[in-house]
């Protein structure tokens, strides 16, 4: 990551060091494959919360859910106080090879969401894009691999969105929505600590919670902050100005993880929302089925984009409000 304040001197440093990586990453520009939504670097470091061994990040998983279409979510004949979802395996969802890990799973969300407030979900901007997408979709909390039917008291409706971006531009992106719950939620939910001023720095270690490929809730590890990927160093100019608005980690996600919640592991608190990615699965070499698309976990091949929460207009404000 850049310093705040850039000087001349340094720039054409860094940029000089830039050049000669890209000269040596191009000898391997065959296996480069163009990006999309998200991936594997190195080894895949998905865990289940249960398993978690840092009981700070089992706690704050309770503060994240996945956003649902309504018309998923069904009657019980368990009873009123809860509700069936369609039973769709990852393998049949996906087409993911059987052997793969977690392809027994059941899949449901379509984006994830972390609370900010009582009654305040933050996510991605594309995971809503207006009040339709707001009315039509469910927020729901621990969806996780023993969930046989869910309990209506985990489950909330959008009521409003509060403030939402999504664009991108030469030099600067934004992709974010803030969305206001029908009622607070349950009192073992607290709201989850955002950074508000400054920035982590490159080499920072992090962790994201979410539903990659809309399984049930994941962490993931083993990741750090990340400077530059082969393909900004292309456009030097635009990717100095773009990086006050979001950074780069070597974070193993997938689609389903948009909006997930990017946390500096030593601190606790959020970095960035998840929003971007390289592409999630490749055919196997049998060519009958899907396996997840590994990277090596390198700097030129990081391609995970997360937003600055920090880079959030009139948050503070928002928090103040909704926090009392």
């Amino acid at each position: 990551m850049l310093p705040t304040v850039l000087t001349i001197e340094k720039v054409v440093f860094g940029m000089k060091k830039l050049v000669v990586g890209l000269l040596s990453l191009m000898c391997l520009a065959p296996t480069v494959k163009a990006s999309a939504p998200k991936v594997i670097y190195g080894v895949d470091n998905r865990q289940e919360v249960a398993e978690y061994p840092d009981a700070r990040f089992r706690e704050m998983s309770l503060s994240v859910a996945g956003k649902v279409r309504k018309f998923k979510l069904l009657p019980s004949r368990i009873g009123q106080d809860f509700l069936d979802f369609p039973r769709v395996s990852l393998a049949n969802a996906q087409n993911v090879c059987a052997a793969e890990r977690f392809s027994e799973q059941f899949t449901l969300p379509h984006c994830t969401g972390f609370l900010i407030a009582p009654d305040l979900i933050m996510t991605a901007g594309h995971c809503v894009t207006n009040e339709l997408d707001c009315q039509t979709s469910s927020w729901v909390f621990d969806f996780l691999p023993s969930n046989e039917y869910l309990e209506k008291k985990n489950v909330y409706e959008c009521k409003r969105i509060v403030q939402q971006e999504l664009s991108s531009s030469m030099f600067k992106m934004r992709d974010y929505a803030i969305v206001q719950l029908d009622r607070p939620v349950t009192p073992e939910r607290k709201p989850l600590k955002l950074r508000l001023e400054g920035r982590a720095h490159v080499g920072t270690p992090v962790v994201v919670i979410g539903h990659p490929t809309g399984l049930p809730l994941k962490i993931a590890d083993n990741a750090k902050i990340r400077p530059f990927n082969w393909t900004e160093i292309l456009t030097p100019i635009r990717t100095i100005a773009r990086k006050s608005s979001y950074f780069i980690a070597d974070l193993d996600t997938f689609a389903g993880n948009s909006g997930s919640p990017v946390f500096n592991q030593k601190t606790g608190e959020i970095e960035g929302i998840l929003v971007q990615g390289a592409t999630d699965y490749v055919t196997s070499k049998e060519g009958q089925c899907l396996i997840p698309s590994y990277r090596p976990q390198t700097t030129w091949m990081t391609m995970e984009k997360s937003f600055r929460v920090t880079q959030i207009k009139n948050l503070k404000k928002i928090l103040e409000t909704y926090n009392k």
